[in-house]
């Protein structure tokens, strides 16, 4: 996976025209977006725990300092006074203290950025945020027979702050994060609860390489080619078209587990799980929308004071979504998604199994996003998903069912039109 991203930074380098920021000559739908590359250094600063110790007395421990390099993708948008990307940490180190070895960093980060003043070459600019940011704990417990401690993770919404250098396409930036939702109960043994203090603060230092995908077509706007073009190809129907998306989603678990609230009261809400998501659809030019077929496979687990869950989940869907407006190539889209899923969960404690469970069912939800598309001729775009499924659940027994609400959150979608490679 880490190979697999470097190789895609490289080759994209290597591949497309770098040009500064392209914006400050004039603002079209052309030069709306420029999307960036990079890698950042994240450090985090204070937090504490507490531990049972080996003559079972309580013992409080101060968080030490964690360092992790990300990498980022994403783009600038409304002509460089907004940046919008996604941080994928490249490694997952640990905290090592009084026989006890916590986990403690944030996740994948979708992060928000606006600049009052927008970036220009050569210039220092300030920014402020937010992100949809993942942070996990993870404590265990070598003094305990069954030492493994939840696996406690927590969608939040943290303020940022920095300030961003630019030299023609190179952003180099220093920014804070603010996590003020840090306090979480925590279960330190089976029975025992601690309210712990996730670190409050995150320090990054990042670069990042912009780079532009759609200038060359600006010249035709311009000149009324691309509306020309558009209006023949529209009356052949030839914008109507078939197209192929492929991209990374992270899932969100919403909710905790009825089953798990009354018979595992010591597990949180699951962790956030990453999957490859692939569309099919049609693009039908005149009402300006998509029909589409999806598919999305991806699951979670959890090893903790002696039980064992694994959870999985496929889902094929069929999706309608409305193109809404167009600003400046800026499209965002909505409409209704509806699933088969095949859901599955199998629990173990202390290595006695307790429960297997799998279902076939029909889902619903909402699909919302936006598509970066600077005309309706392109042959390829990039495309960001949100799904939500407000009510996903696995009936156990008892009226207790595992719950498999969330937010489906695909950042960067490439989505291909094939029929318009061929020569028109």
């Amino acid at each position: 996976m880490k190979a697999k991203l470097l190789f895609t930074f490289l080759s994209i380098l290597i591949c497309q025209k770098l040009a500064a920021q392209v914006y400050l000559e004039k603002q079209t739908r052309h030069r709306f977006a420029q999307m960036n590359l990079g890698l950042d250094y994240q450090t985090n600063f204070g937090g504490k725990t507490a531990y049972i110790d080996a003559d079972g007395n309580r013992k409080s421990l101060a968080l030490g300092q964690l360092h992790k390099p990300r990498f980022l993708i994403g783009g600038t948008h409304f002509w460089g006074h907004a940046d919008f990307y996604i941080a994928i940490p490249l490694h997952s180190p640990t905290f090592k203290k009084e026989n006890q070895v916590v986990n403690y960093l944030s996740g994948v980060e979708t992060v928000f950025k606006y600049y009052p003043l927008k970036i220009e070459s050569q210039k220092i600019r300030p920014f402020i945020g937010t992100s949809v940011a993942a942070f996990y704990f993870e404590q265990n417990n070598n003094n305990l027979e069954f030492g493994n401690g939840p696996e406690l993770n927590h969608t939040s919404l943290p303020l940022l702050a920095g300030l961003t250098f630019d030299h023609k396409s190179h952003l180099f930036e220093a920014g804070v994060l603010w996590n003020y939702a840090n306090k979480q109960d925590y279960y330190i043994s089976k029975t025992d609860i601690a309210n712990i203090r996730t670190p409050p603060l995150y320090l990054t230092l990042s670069y990042r390489l912009m780079f532009d995908t759609t200038i060359s077509a600006e010249k035709s706007w311009e000149s009324g080619r691309t509306d020309e073009v558009t209006q023949l190809l529209a009356d052949k129907k030839r914008l109507n078209s078939f197209y192929i998306g492929a991209g990374l989603s992270s899932a969100f678990w919403m909710s905790k587990s009825s089953y798990n609230a009354v018979n595992r009261p010591y597990l949180p809400k699951y962790n956030t799980s990453i999957m490859p998501d692939f569309s099919l659809g049609y693009y039908m030019h005149q009402p300006d929308m998509n029909i589409a077929l999806t598919y999305r496979g991806y699951g979670t687990s959890t090893n903790t004071y002696g039980t064992i869950q694994v959870l999985h989940r496929k889902s094929a869907g069929l999706e309608a979504t409305k193109f809404l407006f167009d600003y400046h190539g800026f499209v965002p889209f909505v409409g209704p998604v509806l699933t088969y899923e095949q859901l599955s969960f199998d629990e173990s404690f202390e290595n006695q199994r307790t429960a297997g469970v799998s279902e076939n069912k029909l889902g619903y939800g909402i699909t919302f996003g936006w598509d970066i598309r600077p005309n309706r001729i392109q042959t390829w775009l990039l495309r960001t998903n949100l799904r939500w499924f407000p009510k996903l659940d696995l009936p156990i027994d008892n009226g207790q069912s595992i719950s498999f609400n969330g937010i489906e959150f695909n950042f960067i979608q490439l989505v291909v039109y094939p029929g318009r490679m061929r020569k028109r």
